[in-house]
């Protein structure tokens, strides 16, 4: 399909973009966005409409009904058939624009993994979930030189900072480290309301572009905050700290990965560490013990016939997701009985 001037057309026309000069910037870049749920899927559906080249999916997990209530890539299909979400995505975004070339990763982005799975791209984007995740964008980016967009979504209220590496402030010049669990508020104890997450997704969106399009000089400075219920919005300055381990180029949190990590807004726990999986062998295994549910190249589901109200999803890298279960001891329990320790 032809993805010239019409395609673009009131794009083109918006002069503080730069117009042809621009879309071409776009159309030769690469983007990474790290999670395509909530925030990360409305971002990435912004890049694709707007004619970024090539976009990276790299999501670590599968489609949920409860996710459609705030998730706009996905269906009801998508969630019936548990598809994994990066590969959903993939296949609804092909539909909006051809001309751009979609990488779906169903990957963990953790400390161990990150280098690659970021390699390559010339701007990140996050749609990730918790704060140990962006501390490990946040150090990969450095390594890598590449600037990235950090985005946080909880109840009604929007967090972003464009973050570019030697010339901005980072995660960690404003936070020295992950909060301690329980210690701030999540999607799990404060829920989201889905226009926060398309307030969330346009902020972001709109700062791409301008890192995209070379537009370094209006690239939004500090930490922004909105509230989408009250429309209250102010920007804290974060100033670069001289003694900020990051920006130094210390890498405290690449190389490693949690063995277990409870996921925000999920009765689930997700587990690492394990060699990767053949499926289609594991699954013969699994139906004498329950039921699994169609075996893809990526993952397969399983539903043991005890304990009631658990599922196992195993990825064919080695994760499990385990639902059913909030508590890290149950979930490897449950993993080392039905797949192996």
């Amino acid at each position: 399909m032809d993805d010239g001037p019409d395609r673009y057309a009131c794009q083109l026309r918006v002069r503080r973009l730069g117009g042809r000069e621009a879309q071409a910037r776009l159309r030769a870049a690469t983007c990474a966005v790290v999670g395509v749920g909530a925030t990360g899927g409305a971002i990435a559906e912004a890049l694709v409409r707007a004619g970024v080249g090539r976009v990276r999916l790299i999501d670590r997990d599968v489609v949920e009904l409860s996710n459609l209530q705030r998730q706009v890539l996905f269906e009801e299909e998508d969630a019936r058939a548990h598809r994994p979400k990066a590969e959903a995505a993939r296949a609804r975004l092909a539909r909006v624009n051809s001309e751009v070339a979609l990488d779906a990763r169903v990957a963990d982005l953790d400390g161990q993994g990150a280098l690659g799975l970021l390699e390559g791209a010339d701007l990140v984007l996050d749609g990730t979930d918790n704060f140990a995740a962006r501390f490990v964008v946040n150090e990969a980016c450095h390594a890598l030189g590449v600037p990235w967009i950090y985005t946080g979504v909880v109840g009604t209220t929007v967090h972003g900072m464009p973050i570019v590496p030697g010339r901005t402030a980072c995660l960690r010049c404003w936070i020295d480290a992950p909060p301690p669990p329980g210690a701030a508020a999540t999607c799990e104890t404060e829920g989201v309301i889905g226009p926060a997450v398309l307030v969330a997704a346009g902020f972001a969106a709109a700062e791409a572009l301008k890192l995209l399009a070379g537009r370094l000089d209006e690239v939004a400075a500090g930490l922004l905050m909105v509230d989408a219920w009250t429309r209250e919005a102010r920007t804290l300055r974060v100033a670069r700290d001289p003694a900020c381990p990051a920006c130094a180029g210390r890498r405290e949190h690449l190389g490693r990965a949690a063995d277990a990590e409870e996921l925000c807004g999920q009765d689930a726990v997700l587990l690492r560490g394990a060699p990767p999986v053949d499926l289609p062998a594991l699954a013969r295994r699994l139906n004498e013990v329950g039921d699994v549910g169609p075996v893809c190249p990526a993952l397969l589901r399983f539903t043991p016939r005890d304990p009631a109200g658990a599922t196992i999803t195993v990825f064919a890298d080695g994760r499990a997701l385990v639902r059913g279960t909030r508590d890290a001891a149950a979930a490897r329990g449950l993993h080392a009985r039905y797949i192996g320790a």
